[in-house]
């Protein structure tokens, strides 16, 4: 982890080291106190007549009222000054701290933002919800206050052991074995309890994630009255977290419970074995009192690390979990050589293209066929024949396994990728619009977009009209998902965006689908006048939107099982005649309330 944070964290490597210096200074501040405390006790000692034994690291006073005063007042200053210098260290890593994961977090969108579109089918909401925000916000207490509190109860430790050392190391023997056996066991309970952690970092994913999607499929859910069950999945994580972190809660008041007791019994020692020394006159009563100062300041930070461990633990899941993300590729990657894309003279071909998503499971079985420049192809066929797949691949989302396709007779891979997705015009079935302007969503928050563009698209897909509808007009507001317009008027919107920056090819994957009969003609007219002299891949359930289409290429099983005219193929009498067949005998079941007519398929074929 701290290998792979490095950059994020060299950035601030001045704020760091001064952070460090600060740090330093706080805990030989800390150091002092117990020193200063326990030459006072022996200047009282010796101003009631007691023998003053030699002790080290003494600061030369008169021994009197005066340096007791000047003792007195030294403590206090070395209170004070370690409570400002603690204080300014807090600030600074805090600063340091949020610089370095908004930077994580920015990195992250931004890596998300690039990932193929098979990334989001393992990934839902709730799970990059989590990574973006709780992840991120974990990984900062890690690079703030957890190491930050970490390093010093580090240097807190070897400090006081040093200082005992110095001063007597028959005492420091007396201590050195149960610290040593302390540190052991905090290194126990760490690895005890790290897997506890990890379970419970994922129950609270899975409650997160369970949340977003209820959230979003909320109208299922209260038409279907699922919420008893929703709410019985939901009480069920609960209750796992729930457990875990009683077991947490557990173990960390055990483990604070074993160390009261260990403090107690370790100054009882001390005072055991430093009382027999100050009887005999080979240790001062102000010595015994650092000893005992310091043996209580030596629990707190092996108590602190300890306490620490949870942090820890949730900060080291996150930064995996992050890290994780950030260190994947897409499956289809810019190349660095990658060649400028012009505008479309030629066409598009699929040559002998396969794919699978999956090893050993193909969608795709040598598909070929070609979109020449200025006409209309329509992929038509049954659901999971592999139309969605062929324009993701259009798109250039994935990559074929076998096979190619080419621009102008280039092949894709070799051209600029995001260059190529701007040359392609994209209205799908499921409408997305962002909260924002009417203005912003059909520039896509382009601030240079043409106006001209703009109004021109808007006239040509007869989207002008509901814009002069709305209260105002291209600056009326939207709601998210643009849920303040109607399913018809979202695509309207769509087709008006999808014209915008003039695209060289247009790809509709059931633009009309999904809409009353009245609104399907009227997108339907504005498809049209879309269309019109453009290069297009209409992707269509529906038969009566691909009439017009230059060619009608049937997909089935992955396969072009067919290829022609509309006239054509519904004279062959094959796949595409079986499709319209169904299609239009579910239609008129539907009209006859179920009776089971059947229509005049030749008439409806002709008509469509």
């Amino acid at each position: 982890m701290l290998r792979r944070t490095r950059p994020y964290v060299l950035e601030h490597a001045r704020a760091l080291t001064a952070a460090a210096c600060l740090l330093v200074l706080v805990v030989l501040l800390g150091l002092t106190g117990p020193l200063l405390l326990g030459q006072l006790v022996d200047l009282a000692a010796t101003a009631g007549g007691a023998p003053l034994a030699p002790r080290a690291l003494s600061i030369p006073v008169a021994p009197d009222a005066r340096g007791v005063l000047a003792l007195a007042g030294l403590f206090v200053a070395a209170v004070v000054l370690g409570f400002l210098l603690e204080a300014t260290l807090g600030l600074l890593m805090g600063r340091v701290g949020v610089a370095i994961v908004l930077r994580l977090k920015a990195d992250l969108f931004a890596k998300i933002l690039g990932l193929d579109p098979g990334f989001f089918r393992e990934y839902p909401v709730g799970r990059l919800l989590a990574r973006v925000e709780s992840d991120t916000e974990a990984l900062k207490n890690l690079f703030t206050a957890t190491a930050l509190q970490a390093l010093r109860a580090v240097l807190t430790f070897v400090g006081i052991f040093a200082t005992m050392l110095v001063f007597d190391w028959r005492v420091t023997l007396v201590t050195a074995p149960v610290l040593l056996l302390l540190v052991l066991a905090t290194v126990g309970f760490v690895r005890l309890v790290r897997r506890l952690y990890t379970e419970t970092r994922r129950a609270l994913a899975a409650i997160t994630a369970h949340v977003a999607e209820v959230v979003q499929g909320i109208a299922v859910i209260q038409h279907h009255d699922y919420g008893p069950a929703v709410a019985a999945r939901l009480e069920a994580l609960d209750e796992r977290r729930y457990r875990l972190d009683a077991r947490a809660s557990l173990l960390n008041q055990g483990w604070w419970g074993f160390f009261a007791f260990a403090e107690t019994a370790l100054v009882a020692a001390v005072i055991g074995v430093g009382a027999a020394q100050v009887v005999a006159g080979a240790l001062t009563l102000g010595t015994l009192v650092v000893f005992i100062e310091y043996v209580r300041q030596a629990f707190m930070p092996v108590a602190l690390l300890s306490e620490f461990v949870s942090q820890v633990q949730q900060g080291l899941v996150s930064a995996e979990r992050v890290l994780g993300i950030l260190a994947l590729e897409p499956e289809v990657a810019r190349a660095p050589d990658a060649r400028p894309v012009g505008r479309l003279a030629q066409g598009v071909r699929l040559e002998g293209v396969s794919f699978a998503y999956e090893a050993g499971r193909p969608v795709l079985h040598d598909v070929s066929f070609e979109v020449p420049r200025g006409k209309r192809v329509a992929l038509v066929g049954p659901s999971g024949g592999g139309k969605s797949t062929l324009v993701g691949l259009l798109l250039r989302f994935h990559d074929p396994a076998a096979g190619r396709i080419t621009v102008d007779g280039e092949d894709l891979r070799a051209l600029d990728r995001d260059a190529w997705r701007r040359r392609c015009g994209l209205v799908l079935q499921e409408v997305t619009l962002f909260p924002g302007t009417v203005r912003e969503n059909l520039t896509v928050f382009d601030e240079e977009a043409d106006p001209a563009a703009l109004a021109r698209a808007l006239a040509l897909t007869g989207a002008q009209a509901l814009v002069d509808r709305l209260p105002g007009g291209l600056d009326a507001a939207l709601t998210e998902r643009g849920q303040n317009l109607s399913h018809g008027e979202r695509q309207l919107l769509s087709l008006a965006r999808a014209l915008v920056h003039d695209p060289d090819l247009l790809v509709l994957d059931e633009a009309t689908s999904a809409v009353d009969p009245r609104t399907e003609a009227r997108i339907a007219r504005a498809v049209e006048r879309l269309l019109e002299g453009r290069t297009a891949l209409v992707v269509a359930h529906r038969l009566a939107t691909v009439r017009r289409c230059d060619e009608i290429v049937v997909v089935e099983g992955g396969r072009v099982v067919e290829r022609g005219t509309h006239e054509a193929l519904w004279a062959r009498g094959g796949a595409y005649r079986r499709l319209a067949r169904l299609q239009f005998t579910e239609l008129e079941g539907a009209d006859a309330g179920g009776s089971g007519r059947r229509p005049a398929l030749e008439g409806a074929g002709v008509a469509t």
